[in-house]
């Protein structure tokens, strides 16, 4: 199976989104790879395709117990080809999911990284033969990371243990120096690294300074659209934002990791299937949620790094469409998480105190040394230094002392089996002659056999399956023949538990002399800090807010601007200005457009970027060129709360003009804006042909959808039938229909005078009249400078006021905005493929102006020279 055909076959699509099929080829030619890719850009396909056409099972390591559940469930739509093996699982569905795998019916098996951390979990997926390791949120593994999990850390040790060579991670978040640490944490030799830009063009980005956040939330929870998601930074402001927006009428709920699993699944599935459409929740929510169309994210307090701001707006518009993300900020958010950060990293005194517990657990005296493993027990922890010493800074604290060379961590999978004879040489032999039980003679032989005298010494390894191969002895009958020899004092036998143990590279020190890398320590604090102060520069800087964050992610980006955050806004103060000419273009556009069309197929009309043949005959096409899709869809929000514009739900979303005289036009199924030059006609068709509908309805007592479907009279009007046979060519229409109104509508048809409305009309008829006098002052040949002072206007604002203008007069002379030689210059290099604004400043003489090049180019692309 190709790529292409898994594709079609398992997801649905044709084409693959950018930067999927480099990953997907590279991984297939067996490389390691690190993935970095924006929220939303399908990075579970790139590792998903090469798991489903291998020959083998894959293993994808994911933290979250939800994501693995929908990805099984997506997957598993048409063929049963993924499972997941987790916490929530018995024993018995544990063994089936093995069971498939070995017989070759399951390919991509979800485990959460906590469970590789046994050893006879790991050796039987081993034993298995994966193909592939998927790691994903593989940010998680990295300490400078923003979501560090203890769990990933042990990942290398499972690739160790079980040899797997193709492996690939994927994370939507990751700094440069994140982006090292991960290759460096899970030993990926030779990684092709993959980022493929963090920019979500899709995304409305604001930032505001308040102290009445709950009465902000609720202006935008009724502003914008649901679903959507608030995030608090604790549970107590969660529970009491959601009790204000209740008793303000609004549907909403609080989520967070306090309430009852069932509970949270309740409402975590409720918002999935849009029975709820406002989740208030800490961060405990969002991540692993499959739900593509939240339109509104809230932060009611800001988050304590970019990466988690990131990740949690990433959320929003994961379908394409436009959404909008807010952060309502106040000097108090900061607060608590500088409190996180100084709980978040052990002390000198924490790092002492760990070591101490654990000799004192062992025990070991000051000066002592043992060759035995010292399980590491949280709990013993805890009581021993009387402090509530979570895993990450247990984790921390030994790492440090690991790497002072203090203590040596031993992975759960290098946990072994080691015995020591306790008898003299000269004992043993004497009790070997004299037992009558073969089994403990046979052992004690196989040992003096394969370890000599350095058993009687110290702690050996042994390995019991060769011991139980070369004994013919069972697994229980080793053991508890082992078990009988410690008991009876000939032997010690350390036996492995499959845990993670520590042991002392040299003999126990005084605290005092213990002597650390305290600069790492400092570091990692340090580090953690300082995304805080990013946090906080990102909310009071006056650039635009996603080049902050591509640049903090390590794009080059200086000359980036979205156009669309606050601050881009705020800069750019001709979109302000320039709303009612969009407006009226819509305007425009709608008003002769029969059957309604989407927003995309406005932007794509006006903005000229439709790839359609009909989209760019419409002489609407270009209008708006220079323009962006966000300042159409602001200008479509505003036509909407003015009620000149009716959106309706008919498969996708439809926008319908209402004319001053008419409340609404007909909704009709998905079309493409019709193209020919007569769209007059099909208006006054349109219209006439209802009319015969009406009467006929009210002539046979019938509903007028009954007597013609509403998208059945559309097409009529549109393809203008005029004989019975083109009449039933049209999809839908029928023998009953034409009993009632074929004779009608055919006479209409043939006697409705076709001709198109004389559009040879003046300046005045046609220019809008908030930008005439702009018009006659280019007329009278005053300059862009000049225009901009007489009518208080910036140039940005005018410039685009005069493409407006060549929209509808594409013959005005523009010579004293700009020299003819310009426009020339401009026009050699539109054919060489410049056309964007940016591109062409970049390359052209110092003193062309923004302005003067995009009136140029609506000029260019409205008639040559």
């Amino acid at each position: 199976m190709t790529i292409i055909n898994a594709l079609t076959k398992y997801f649905g699509y044709k084409d693959f989104r950018a930067g999927q099929q480099e990953i997907i080829d590279e991984i297939i030619q067996g490389k390691n790879v690190l993935s970095v890719l924006p929220t939303g850009a399908g990075k579970s396909i790139c590792y998903q395709i090469p798991a489903l056409i291998s020959d083998n099972y894959s293993i994808v390591i994911s933290p979250l117990i939800a994501l693995m559940k929908d990805q099984v469930d997506s997957l598993n739509k048409t063929n049963e080809v993924a499972a997941f093996i987790n916490s929530t699982q018995s024993y018995y569905e544990t063994e089936k999911v093995l069971q498939d795998i070995h017989f070759g019916k399951i390919k991509i098996v979800y485990v959460a990284p906590e469970r590789l951390e046994n050893p006879e979990f790991a050796a039987r997926l081993k034993n298995l033969n994966p193909q592939y390791l998927f790691i994903d949120e593989a940010h998680c593994i990295s300490e400078w990371g923003h979501n560090f999990r203890p769990s990933y850390t042990k990942l290398r040790d499972f690739i160790e243990f079980t040899g797997i060579k193709k492996i690939s991670a994927f994370t939507a978040t990751a700094t440069p120096e994140v982006v090292k640490d991960i290759v460096k944490q899970l030993g990926l030799k030779n990684a092709k690294v993959i980022i493929k830009g963090f920019e979500r063009e899709n995304l409305f980005v604001n930032v505001e300074i308040t102290k009445k956040k709950k009465e902000r939330c609720l202006e935008l929870v009724h502003q914008f659209k649901s679903p959507a998601i608030i995030y608090t930074s604790s549970r107590k402001k969660a529970e009491e934002l959601a009790e204000y927006l209740k008793l303000n009428k609004i549907v909403c709920e609080y989520y967070h990791a306090g309430l009852d699993p069932i509970i949270r699944k309740k409402i975590q599935e409720d918002f999935i299937e849009d029975r709820l459409p406002l989740i208030i929740a800490t961060n405990a929510f969002g991540m692993g949620i499959d739900k593509k169309d939240i339109r509104l994210v809230i932060h009611f307090n800001s988050p304590g790094s970019i990466e988690n701001y990131y990740q949690e707006i990433g959320r929003s518009g994961r379908d394409g469409k436009n959404s909008h993300t807010f952060l309502l900020y106040d000097e108090s958010d900061i607060h608590i998480h500088e409190y996180f950060i100084s709980n978040s990293y052990p002390t000198k005194e924490i790092i002492k105190n760990i070591y101490n517990a654990i000799c004192d657990s062992a025990p070991i005296a000051i000066g002592m040394k043992s060759d035995k493993q010292i399980p590491i027990n949280l709990g013993y922890i805890k009581l021993h230094t009387k402090q509530d010493i979570s895993g990450a800074i247990l984790n921390s604290a030994l790492k440090y002392l690991e790497d002072a060379d203090y203590i040596s961590v031993n992975s759960a999978y290098k946990s072994v089996n080691k015995i020591k004879i306790l008898f003299t040489e000269t004992r043993l032999k004497s009790f070997v002659k004299g037992t009558s039980n073969e089994l403990m003679k046979d052992v004690l032989l196989n040992f003096l056999r394969n370890y000599g005298k350095e058993i009687f010494s110290r702690l050996t390894t042994i390995d019991l399956i060769a011991l139980q191969s070369e004994t013919g002895l069972t697994k229980q009958e080793t053991s508890e023949t082992l078990m009988s020899l410690e008991f009876l004092g000939i032997l010690e036998f350390s036996k492995a538990d499959g845990k993670e143990s520590i042991s002392l590279i040299i003999p126990r020190v005084r605290i005092e002399d213990l002597k650390l890398n305290y600069k790492l320590i400092n570091e990692l604090y340090i580090s953690s800090k300082q995304k805080l102060d990013k946090m906080v520069d990102f909310v009071y800087t006056n650039e635009c807010r996603f080049r902050y964050i591509l640049k903090y992610f390590g794009e080059d980006a200086n000359t980036y601007a979205c156009g669309k955050c606050d601050n881009c806004l705020k800069q750019n103060g001709s979109l302000e200005s320039s709303i009612p000419y969009i407006k009226e273009k819509i305007e425009d556009l709608l008003n002769e457009v029969l059957n309604g069309i989407s927003e995309k197929q406005i932007a794509d009309i006006l903005l000229g970027i439709g790839k359609n043949i009909e989209q760019q005959n419409n002489k609407h096409f270009n209008s708006l060129i220079h323009y962006k899709k966000e300042n159409i869809a602001q200008a479509l929000r505003i036509l909407i709360s003015d009620n000149k514009i009716q959106q309706k739900s008919v498969g996708r979303n439809k926008l319908y003009f209402i004319p001053d005289n008419e409340l609404t036009l007909v909704p009709v199924s998905e079309t493409v804006v019709d193209s020919n030059k007569s769209f007059e006609h099909n208006i006054e068709l349109y219209h006439a042909l209802r009319e015969l509908r009406e009467k006929a309805s009210k002539k046979f007592l019938q509903s007028a959808n009954i007597i013609c479907p509403d998208d059945v009279l559309a097409k009529v009007s549109q393809q203008k039938p005029k004989t019975k046979s083109e009449l039933f060519s049209i999809p839908g229409f029928n023998e009953r229909m034409f009993n009632k109104v074929g004779n009608d509508f055919l006479e209409t048809i043939n006697s409705l005078n076709t001709s198109t409305i004389n559009k040879n009309r003046n300046a005045e008829n046609v220019i809008p009249q908030n930008i005439l006098e702009t018009y006659n002052l280019l007329q009278k040949r005053y300059s862009l400078q000049e225009i901009s002072k007489l009518r208080k206007l910036n140039e940005a604002v005018i410039s685009m006021q005069i493409e407006t203008i060549l929209g509808y007069l594409p013959e005005t002379d523009i010579s004293s905005i700009i020299s003819t030689d310009k426009i020339e210059l401009i026009s050699e290099n539109f054919k060489k493929g410049k056309k964007g604004l940016k591109e062409l400043k970049e390359i052209l003489p110092k003193d062309f102006s923004y302005p003067q090049i995009r009136i140029a180019l609506a000029k260019i692309s409205r008639q040559s020279f």
